[in-house]
């Protein structure tokens, strides 16, 4: 699994924002300014599948200083957290296990704090995201309105 995450480089940039805008309506706008402030507050990494560009994914430590609603609901209730921002995965390798993957790398970080916290929207439903989250073991904390749709807050106990 050591070579599924890894640091975004400057050609990843375009991969992302063009992902990123075709799954839009399911994750949040991205221009190349906001991936950079990302990279600053929290962690921007490529996934890799056979060497080849499979998406990213964005996680942030509680304690950053990063600007999202949902992060700061998260941080009025929990000392110490992993945020997972979003994570993409590129079309042409859906449905092969590969965000499972990703889960189970991210879950077993050493640094990773006692808690891995996220947001899934519920209205306009994410059927496959929830059953998908649940099933990982997450467990809803709350909802909130949030940019014209309603998210269930998701935590996860790690270790």
């Amino acid at each position: 699994m050591g070579d599924l995450l890894g640091p975004l480089t400057a050609p990843d940039v375009a991969e992302v924002l063009a992902l990123n805008e075709r799954h839009v309506e399911l994750t949040a706008p991205l221009s190349a300014d906001r991936l950079a402030y990302l990279g600053r507050v929290g962690q921007v990494e490529r996934i890799t599948v056979d060497g080849g560009f499979a998406g990213f994914v964005v996680t942030v430590p509680s304690g950053s200083s990063y600007d999202g609603s949902n992060f700061a609901w998260f941080t009025e209730r929990y000392p110490r957290f992993a945020y997972l921002d979003r994570i993409v995965v590129h079309e042409d390798v859906r449905r092969q296990g590969l965000a499972s993957r990703v889960y189970d790398e991210l879950e077993l970080r050493p640094a990773t704090a006692p808690l891995l916290a996220l947001e899934v929207n519920v209205d306009p439903p994410n059927e496959p995201s929830l059953a998908f989250h649940r099933g990982r073991g997450f467990i809803d904390v709350g909802e909130r309105d949030f940019d014209g749709h309603r998210v269930a807050m998701l935590v996860k106990r790690l270790g």
